[in-house]
């Protein structure tokens, strides 16, 4: 490689300030420091109610009730799967809280050093995947905005061809909507909680801004509301777990990743209780209300609406009048801001964090989210909305390769390490590091990941291809895989830890705080020495002798009158970060 090569990629990395860089670590995949932990009670009542609020959240009553569901039993459903969504999102909440780590990281301790990119690449697919679709739907929002300006924007004609999946209207409110996200990859993660919190708060107030127009206007719930069941009750068990799955697969990227954000928290009763209050209240009020409105529009118009976007917009077609567009710009802002931050938290910043885990010398959060945002058009979200694609049968796939990557991870924790993890290891290729496992990869896991997605995989082929002949028992398997991956991998993977039991550095932590990153108090419960200015440049190869013996050869070299031999113990350590 020649000089000016190097100097080249050396213009490419990302600006450390002096700190560490290597090719596992970046300012950004460090522990957060304590001063930097500011989410409370509200800001994660908000990351967790705004999706929850979200338009799309609002229309999943559309996705329960054609399953041959009734709107009670929908309910029903949606209230004991946001039940275990709450339990799943806590327990993968602690690894992040205690030790002030994201899901990058946590991946690490997973699979291994070089095995976290298997975790990693899967949610990097979903974070483009997602990113594009919660645009378009963003930009549906905003077209509600531009409407209750100009009639002459609300009526644009569409100068597309039929065969074209979108409108000019659609397309010019998605471009600006994408444009308005760009600026904010450069404001940090932690700083949009408040952003969160005033946007979830106006959503729920149009959400209820609209459950009482339609009902009120109707004169009462309507008549889907009243619909029977002519499921038999074999048929209504398995309609209520695939319904339960819908409704979780939605939500399961976020769960995933919840180390990404549950390591801004100030507190764990705060964390805890807003994650709680933000899935069990609006992940249950939204969706509900969608289905009363929904039943109401039908009352009124013949059809019912499901979208929030459809549904103000049929009230400006009705009346073009300043109530009704003062309605329509408010309901507009709320649900846009609100689609903004769900977008750039859950998918644009936790893209940015997980190309940072596997570029940490190259990318870092701005510059992974940039690259999400950049791509996102490639995966034409348009098609999600206006055509029968296959994509539309398989949104309940997401979980297939997030459940049980959380099963492995709740496992891993809690059994098998027993809450301990040293953090420094997370950083080191040393083989007789923690996390190295075997050559970087941690086989047991890999293989208890792989069990776990192969067995959804059948039936994710039978809903995108009906042409198949079913297989009932993959079938069933794919329509309550939130409870049957959580088993099958997460007992495998204690099983197989069991019969090939760890050997490196099982249970260990950190003696010193290397990163800054906890508080005096945290450092007496974890027996840790304090954070001190003389630690700034240690790695963990302090810790397991790996620059001892790099110096103890170094002092060798010496004797034999190498030039090796006159490299001080801080040019060694410089070596090693490099």
């Amino acid at each position: 490689m020649t000089v000016s090569f190097e100097k080249f990629l050396e213009k490419l990395q990302v600006p450390h300030s002096g700190k560490p860089l290597s090719v596992l670590r970046n300012p950004d995949l460090e522990p957060i420091p304590h001063a930097n932990r500011v989410w409370g009670f509200w800001s994660f009542f908000a990351y967790w109610g705004l999706p929850n609020f979200s338009a799309a959240a609002i229309s999943i009553g559309s996705a329960l009730l054609s399953l041959g569901l009734n709107v009670k039993q929908s309910i029903g459903a949606i209230v004991v799967s946001n039940i275990v969504i709450a339990l799943y999102t806590a327990m993968n909440s602690n690894p992040g809280f205690k030790y002030h780590i994201g899901y990058t990281l946590d991946q690490r301790m997973l699979f291994g050093i070089y095995g976290s990119s298997v975790g990693i690449i899967f949610r990097i697919g979903l974070s483009v995947v997602l990113y594009g679709y919660l645009s378009w739907m963003g930009g549906l929002c905003l077209n509600l905005v531009f409407s209750s300006w100009s009639k002459n924007y609300m009526n644009m004609k569409n100068t597309f061809p039929e065969s074209v999946p979108m409108t000019t209207r659609d397309c010019v409110a998605f471009l600006i909507f994408q444009l308005i996200q760009m600026p904010l990859s450069f404001i940090h993660p932690r700083k949009i909680n408040r952003a969160g919190v005033m946007f979830s708060f106006m959503t729920l107030f149009s959400i209820i801004g609209l459950l009482a127009y339609f009902v009120s206007k109707n004169g009462g719930p309507g008549p889907i509301y009243y619909q029977g069941v002519e499921l038999t009750s074999s048929q209504r068990s398995w309609m209520w777990m695939l319904a339960m799955t819908i409704w979780y697969s939605g939500i399961s990227p976020v769960m995933a990743n919840q180390s990404d954000y549950s390591r801004y928290a100030s507190n764990k009763v705060g964390m805890h209780s807003g994650i709680a209050l933000g899935i069990l209240f609006a992940g249950t009020f939204a969706p509900v209300a969608g289905m009363f409105c929904a039943s109401a529009s039908q009352g009124l118009y013949g059809e019912p609406l499901w979208l929030p976007t459809d549904m103000v917009l049929k009230f400006l077609e009705d009346g073009y009048t300043a109530k009704a567009r003062c309605a329509a710009f408010f309901i507009g802002i709320s649900f846009t801001g609100a689609q903004i931050v769900v977008n750039m938290t859950q998918n644009g910043y936790a893209c940015g964090m997980d190309l940072a885990g596997i570029f940490p010398k190259y990318i870092n959060i701005v510059r992974g989210t940039l690259f999400v945002q950049l791509i996102s058009w490639v995966v034409q979200p348009w098609t999600f909305f206006n055509t029968s694609s296959a994509f539309l049968n398989s949104m309940t796939s997401f979980g297939i390769f997030t459940t049980p990557i959380m099963a492995i991870n709740v496992v891993d924790y809690y059994v098998v390490r027993k809450t301990r993890i040293a953090v420094s290891d997370l950083f080191t290729m040393d083989p007789n590091g923690a996390f190295w496992f075997y050559h970087g990869f941690n086989l047991r896991a890999i293989f208890a990941l792989t069990v776990g997605v192969a067995l959804g995989l059948p039936g994710l082929v039978f809903s995108i291809n009906t042409k198949l002949p079913v297989n009932a028992g993959m079938n069933n398997f794919f329509n309550g895989y939130t409870f049957f991956s959580v088993i099958v991998s997460g007992v495998l993977y204690y099983i197989l830890t069991l019969i090939f039991p760890y050997k490196q550095r099982l249970g260990a932590v950190d003696t010193k705080d290397y990163f800054n990153a906890f508080s005096l108090e945290e450092c007496e419960a974890l027996g840790m020495e304090p954070y001190t200015p003389a630690l700034e440049g240690e790695y963990i190869e302090l810790e397991i002798g790996n620059v001892s013996s790099r110096k103890a050869n170094a002092e060798g070299d010496v004797e034999q009158g190498k030039s090796e031999g006159s490299k001080s113990e801080l040019e060694i350590r410089e070596e090693i970060k490099e």
